[in-house]
């Protein structure tokens, strides 16, 4: 037979192939063989020596205090204050109890009314735009108080334009929206309602109570040897080594927990988990009712298409 006649030499040749294509088809799904270097990583205890992840400064790392122990600087302290007043929401009234669901916005119910055009009625551009906004709950009762988030915008769907306007609260229920008018043609106003006012201590108290709502992992693999560990940008204190993988360019903060058995290079994907939905009672839920109270159009009351003409002839000197 032709096996017979090969030399010696040829045999082990190709018995050499052979072992090469198992040994490479056997490694090929490892992150070594394609790239050591996925992602600059350092840890915390790590088999041999590592240099740590230089990272830019200044480098935000208030999240991660709560878990450090450290204290902000005085500068970030301030940083922290502004941005916290700047989304600050008023409180509730003092005799304002628990809220029955029934009680709270429905946008189906309410209304927002686009003001007339004063002097001469009509609307040029540079001119404001202001309509009122009357929230009304479930059973078609006025609010007596504010709270509610509200966004108001003004658009154009033919010309593709758009401007945000500012909604200032009034505290009784109801609300007003002011728009500048920035371009020539027609303009529709468009007001949504984004969470009842019930809603926002109860997302404020889980942002504080529950910072890391959505969990994240990363699957390690080498060889046959693979473990999912849990990753965020901030992770609390164990006896548990983490790996970094904080960009070195943004200082963009990211951690996963270390595997076991597996070095921090050994990183080969990442994906969400679940989210934590268990922190919702069933009348929280009540609050987040999607096509409900969740992200719904107000009605407006009357037209609210509104025709802009060009800019005054004279209003600037």
């Amino acid at each position: 037979m032709a096996w017979r006649r090969m030399s010696w030499k040829a045999l082990f040749l190709l018995l050499l192939v052979l072992f090469s294509l198992t040994f490479l088809l056997y490694n090929i799904h490892t992150p070594q063989f394609w790239n050591r270097a996925l992602v600059r990583t350092t840890t915390t205890k790590e088999e041999g020596p590592r240099a740590p992840t230089q990272l830019p400064t200044p480098y935000n790392k208030t999240h991660c205090f709560k878990y450090s122990g450290e204290k902000p600087s005085s500068k970030e302290a301030e940083e922290e204050r502004v941005l916290l007043d700047s989304i600050a929401w008023p409180g509730p009234p003092a005799q304002l109890t628990a809220t029955p669901p029934e009680q709270t916005s429905d946008p189906s119910r309410s209304t927002f009314t686009v003001l007339p055009a004063g002097g001469d009625g009509e609307r040029h551009v540079g001119d404001q735009l202001e309509a009122v906004i009357h929230m009304h709950d479930f059973k078609g009762r006025h609010r007596p108080h504010g709270g509610d988030f509200l966004v108001a915008r003004l658009h154009s769907p033919k010309l593709l334009a758009g401007v945000v306007g500012q909604v200032l609260d009034h505290g009784n229920g109801s609300y007003s929206a002011v728009f500048p008018l920035l371009w020539e043609g027609s303009a529709q106003v468009e007001v949504t309602l984004v969470h009842p006012y019930e809603a926002v201590p109860f997302l404020q108290r889980v942002a504080d109570e529950h910072p890391d709502r959505i969990t994240y992992s990363s699957l390690f693999r080498s060889g046959n040897v693979s473990q999912t560990m849990v990753c965020n940008r901030c992770l609390p204190p164990s006896q548990q080594p983490l790996c970094n993988y904080t960009d070195v360019l943004t200082g963009e903060p990211w951690f996963c927990y270390k595997p076991k058995v597996l070095g921090c290079h050994t990183r080969i994907n990442h994906f969400r988990g679940k989210d934590l939905r268990t922190i919702l009672t069933k009348e929280e839920g009540m609050l987040f009712r999607s096509g409900m109270n969740l992200k719904v159009f107000v009605r407006g009351s009357g037209s609210h298409s509104i025709p802009v003409l060009p800019e005054r002839i004279g209003k600037h000197v």
